[in-house]
C-alpha cells in the first residue's frame, strides 16, 4: 500500500489548530476533505502528522503522512488539486513516496519552532498578526546567558501547562536555542528552538520566561531555579499563539523528507 509523505505550510489565524474538532475549521479537516474528494474516499487518507499545533499557530513546513490503495502517478496534479479544494490559509507544497514503516509522527526524531518577535517601542502593522510586540526594553546578552540552562535532557514541566501533564513524563531533549536579529528588518528577532519533542505551549512559555528575564522582571529567579522547582507557576507567561512557526520536522532514518524542504520553482 503506497505511503505519501506531504509538506504543507498553513496561516494558523485561519483555524482552530490542526487537529480535527467537531463543529470547528481545523488544517487536519480541510486536507483531509480535499484528499478524500481527489481519492474518492479513500479509507486510508487519513493524515498523520509530525506536531499538532494549537489555535492560531502557523507552519511553514509541516510534514504529515497518508497511505492510499493505489499510486498516485503525478505528484504535481494532486498538490494542485489539493490546494484548489482545501480552505483559504493552507496550502499543500511538496510530496513523496516514503516506505511503508513511515510514520510522520513517530518517525520524528526532532521538530523545530521559530516564535518572531517585533522589538520596537511602535506597532507595525504588517507584522501585527504575525510577530509579538515587545515594546519593553530587553537585555538580549541577560537572555543569551540563561539560554544554556535549558539545553539538554531535562524535567520542563515548568514550562508548560500544568494541567496538560498531570501524572505525565515531562522530560524533553532541547537540542538548540537560537536568538536571531533579521538583517533587513532591525526589529525583528526569533527565537529558534529544536528539540526530540514539546509539550503543551511550551514553546510559548520557554520564550515567554525568556523575554522576563530579559526584562529584569526578576532578581533572584533563574532558569535554572524555574526547572529545579518543577512547577509552571514558577515561570514566565504564555506569549501569544501568533508568532510561534512549526518550520521543520527532522527524520534522521529518512533522509528522502529533507528534499521536501528545498525550494519549489517554476
Amino acid at each position: 500500500m503506497p505511503n505519501y509523505a506531504l509538506s504543507v505550510e498553513y496561516d494558523g489565524s485561519c483555524f482552530f489548530g490542526w487537529q480535527k474538532q467537531t463543529s470547528l475549521k481545523s488544517v487536519q479537516e480541510s486536507l483531509e476533505s480535499a484528499l478524500n474528494i481527489i481519492l474518492h474516499k479513500n479509507p486510508h487518507s487519513k493524515l498523520c502528522v509530525a506536531g499538532r499545533t494549537d489555535t492560531g499557530v502557523h507552519a511553514l513546513g509541516m510534514i504529515c503522512n497518508f497511505k492510499t490503495e493505489f499510486p498516485i502517478p503525478n505528484d504535481y496534479k494532486l498538490i494542485h488539486s489539493v490546494n484548489a479544494l482545501s480552505d483559504l490559509g493552507v496550502n499543500a507544497r511538496s510530496m513523496t513516496e516514503v516506505p511503508d514503516d513511515f510514520h510522520a509522527r513517530f518517525s520524528c526524531t526532532a521538530r523545530e519552532y521559530v516564535y518572531k518577535i517585533y522589538y520596537s517601542k511602535h506597532e507595525s502593522v504588517l507584522h501585527r498578526k504575525s510577530a509579538y510586540w515587545l515594546k519593553h526594553h530587553i537585555d538580549w546578552n541577560r537572555i543569551q546567558e540563561q539560554i544554556p540552562y535549558l539545553l539538554g535532557e531535562r524535567d520542563f514541566r515548568s514550562f508548560t501547562k500544568a494541567k496538560s501533564m498531570k501524572g505525565k513524563r515531562a522530560i524533553r531533549n532541547i537540542q538548540e536555542i537560537k536568538v536571531e536579529q533579521d538583517p533587513q528588518v532591525k526589529e525583528l528577532y526569533q527565537i529558534r528552538v529544536k528539540a526530540n519533542g514539546f509539550m503543551h505551549n511550551m514553546v510559548r512559555i520557554t520564550v515567554g520566561t525568556l523575554l522576563d528575564i530579559g526584562k529584569g522582571r526578576w532578581e533572584r529567579r533563574s532558569i535554572e531555579s524555574i526547572l529545579e522547582e518543577e512547577d509552571r507557576t514558577q515561570a514566565g507567561m504564555t506569549l501569544p499563539p501568533h508568532g510561534l512557526y512549526f518550520i521543520r520536522a527532522y527524520y534522521q532514518e529518512f533522509p528522502q523528507i529533507d528534499a521536501l524542504y528545498e525550494p519549489v520553482f517554476p
